[in-house]
C-alpha cells in the first residue's frame, strides 16, 4: 500500500468505501500491514478478533438490520477462515522473501517487488470477498445509504483536521513521527543516520495532501452513486455485479490520469525510500528486521495452524 492509499485509509473514514468495497477485505489488510505497526501478541489478537471488529465498523457505518448483522458476520466468519487457510501461509512466503533481503542492501526494486506482491495477494482477498460484497451492497436501503454519506462526512472532517488544517512543517513533523513509529516497531531505535535519510524522504516526497483529499472524496461519491444504482434495481443481479466490480476497478486504478499518474509516482518513491533508509541502518538494526520479519512469518504460521 502507497502513502497516497494509507492516508485514504486513515480512520473510519475510508468505511465509506470498506463497508461494501473492502470493508471484508481490511481482514488481511490489518493482518499484513501490521508487521509493521505492532508487536507479536498484538498481531496475533487483532487477527483473530478482526471478524468481531469489523462487523462493528460496518454496523456503525451502516446500521445493519438484526438480519442484515447476523449475515454480515457469517460472510466475515467465512472469509476469514478463507483467508486464515489460504493467505496465511502465502504472507508468511512474503516474510521468507523479506528475510532474505533485509540482510543486506536493499534495492528500490526489490522494495516494489515485494509491494507488488503484498498488492496481487490483497487482491485475491478482494476477489474471494465480491459475492460477500454484492449480497451487503444489494441489501442497503436508502436510509443506511444516507447514513454512510454523514459518516462520510463526519470523517472527512477529520481527516481535514489531521492532513490539511496543518502547516507544512507540521505536516512534515506528522508524517516524520509517523513513519518513524512504524520504522522503529520494526528496525529497534533508529539514531541520527537511519533519522536523517527518513527526513530526506518525506522533504523530497510528492505526496501532496489536498490531491489525496479530492481522490478520497471522488471515491466515497462514486460508492454511493453504485449503492443507489443498486437499490434501484435490487433484483437485478447481473447489473449489480458488474456496477461492483466497475467500481472496484475504480477504486484500485482512479479514472483520472493525472492521479494515476501521482499515484505511481508515491509507489516509487516510497520504495526507493524505504531502500534509502534501509540502506542506513546499521548490522544491528538489520539483524533485528530479520528477526522481527521471522517473528511475524511464525505468526502467521501459528495463526494458519488454528
Amino acid at each position: 500500500m502507497n502513502e497516497s492509499d494509507q492516508a485514504l485509509q486513515r480512520r473510519p473514514a475510508a468505511l465509506g468505501k470498506a463497508a461494501v468495497a473492502r470493508a471484508v477485505g481490511a481482514i488481511v489488510l490489518g493482518a499484513a500491514m501490521a508487521l509493521l505497526l505492532q508487536g507479536c501478541s498484538t498481531v496475533k489478537l487483532a487477527y483473530n478478533q478482526a471478524p468481531q471488529l469489523m462487523a462493528w465498523q460496518i454496523n456503525r457505518y451502516l446500521g445493519l438490520s438484526d438480519a442484515q448483522s447476523e449475515r454480515v458476520r457469517d460472510e466475515l466468519d467465512d472469509l476469514h477462515q478463507w483467508h486464515r487457510d489460504t493467505m496465511l501461509p502465502l504472507h508468511a512466503q512474503v516474510l521468507q522473501k523479506v528475510q532474505r533481503q533485509l540482510a543486506d542492501d536493499v534495492t528500490a526494486q526489490q522494495a516494489c517487488s515485494t509491494y507488488a506482491d503484498i498488492r496481487t495477494q490483497l487482491d485475491q482477498v478482494v476477489s474471494q470477498a465480491e459475492p460477500k460484497m454484492l449480497w451487503l451492497a444489494s441489501q442497503l436501503t436508502d436510509s443506511q445509504i444516507r447514513q454512510l454519506e454523514r459518516k462520510q462526512a463526519d470523517s472527512n472532517a477529520d481527516w481535514r483536521k489531521e492532513w490539511l488544517d496543518p502547516t507544512p512543517e507540521k505536516l512534515r513533523e506528522h508524517r516524520f513521527k509517523e513513519l518513524l513509529s512504524r520504522a522503529e516497531g520494526f528496525y529497534g531505535r533508529l539514531d541520527e543516520p537511519q533519522k536523517a535519510a527518513l527526513r530526506e524522504f518525506i522533504a523530497r516526497s510528492s505526496f501532496n495532501p489536498e490531491r489525496v483529499y479530492n481522490e478520497r472524496l471522488r471515491r466515497q461519491k462514486d460508492l454511493v452513486q453504485v449503492l443507489q444504482a443498486i437499490a434501484r434495481d435490487r433484483q437485478n443481479t447481473a447489473q449489480a455485479k458488474k456496477l461492483l466490480r466497475e467500481y472496484l476497478a475504480r477504486f484500485d486504478q482512479s479514472p483520472d490520469p493525472a492521479y494515476r499518474s501521482y499515484a505511481q509516482t508515491l509507489v516509487s518513491e516510497g520504495c526507493a525510500g524505504f531502500a534509502q533508509v534501509h540502506n542506513a541502518t546499521t548490522p544491528s538494526q538489520r539483524l533485528k528486521a530479520v528477526a522481527s520479519a521471522r517473528s511475524y512469518e511464525q505468526d502467521f504460521m501459528t495463526l494458519a495452524a488454528q
